[in-house]
């Protein structure tokens, strides 16, 4: 992989962090904000059904999933800006490190 991106171990300074919620509002609202004030690179947002069990309840509902590239180094300052905005009790909020990636891609992510 020819590269900006100086070791292999720097590899995993970025993330994908992903969320859901059932509100259109509220997920245009984190993807822009995260990318306008720098915590985020790209926010992309897709229609997902999620299964799921609430109170011994099995429920089934429409949702928009965000997934959020960003650097490691902003997961717990995205976290908490979800977390304070976010219509769900218990939001899902998953970090995932990213091993690999087009190197393009990833200098992209850097900026």
């Amino acid at each position: 992989m020819s590269e900006n991106i100086s070791n292999i171990n720097s590899l995993k300074q970025f993330c994908i962090i992903i969320t859901t919620t059932d509100d259109q509002v509220v997920a245009d609202r984190i993807a822009a904000e995260l990318v306008e004030i720098d915590l985020a690179s790209c926010v992309q947002i897709d229609n997902i059904t999620s299964i799921f069990k609430w109170n011994d309840k099995i429920l089934s509902n429409k949702e928009l999933r965000l997934l959020i590239k960003a650097k490691s180094e902003n997961y717990k300052r995205v976290e908490d800006f979800i977390v304070a905005i976010h219509n769900y009790e218990t939001p899902q909020i998953i970090k995932l490190n990213i091993d690999d990636g087009l190197s393009s891609f990833l200098n992209w992510l850097d900026k």
